[in-house]
């Protein structure tokens, strides 16, 4: 089976998944689960509408395809850290910054918001510049093994350790990545145009 194929057989597989999980929160009344169905069946249908055309483009962040699946990537990366946020509630110092609300300035909430910066739009932006190597980097299984686990181990730990730096690990990584992601397809679209 050729990857785009498993790519979005692994999509499809969210949605029924999704469902479920979905038809669960509504029996038991429980409204996170219920939206963490729907984003998980609305997430695996986005998969698999995008998939085909993003692969298709390869690695160019200015192509719409492309774009758009990024976007639908960010979405699924927010989705599992939300997941996370709820699954780790349970943890006291994780419910108080919750009801508190309170961000602490500490060393670690710096490393945060670097970490986040890095990860989120600092990657991304490397990767296309590399051109052809970062296309082949990215199509890397290894490399996209790393990826993840230097994301969302980043998220874990920070959320354990100290949650107001995961907060702001999370918050970093969405506004890099979108400025980074507008920011070069707003830049690529004035350019074909000029």
């Amino acid at each position: 089976m050729d990857r785009m194929r498993l790519l979005r057989l692994l999509s499809a597989v969210l949605v029924p998944l999704g469902l479920l999980l979905l038809v669960l929160g509504v029996f038991t009344s429980d409204f996170v689960a219920t939206v963490l169905g729907l984003t998980t069946a609305l997430l695996g249908i986005a998969f698999f509408w995008v998939i085909r055309q993003a692969l298709d483009a390869g690695l160019d962040l200015t192509a719409f395809p492309v774009f758009v699946m990024s976007l639908v990537q960010l979405g699924g990366v927010l989705f599992v850290f939300a997941l996370l946020t709820y699954s780790l509630s349970e943890i006291e110092s994780v419910s108080q910054v919750v009801r508190t609300g309170s961000l602490p300035a500490t060393p670690l909430s710096y490393i945060g918001l670097l970490m986040g910066v890095l990860l989120g739009g600092g990657v991304p932006y490397l990767m296309h510049r590399l051109g052809e190597y970062g296309q082949q980097l990215s199509e890397s299984l290894p490399v996209r093994l790393v990826g993840f686990s230097f994301t969302f181990g980043t998220y874990v730990l920070l959320i354990v350790y100290q949650p107001a730096a995961s907060l702001l690990y999370a918050g970093a990584y969405l506004l890099s990545r979108l400025v980074t992601l507008l920011g070069l397809f707003v830049l690529s679209s004035n350019q074909s145009r000029a």
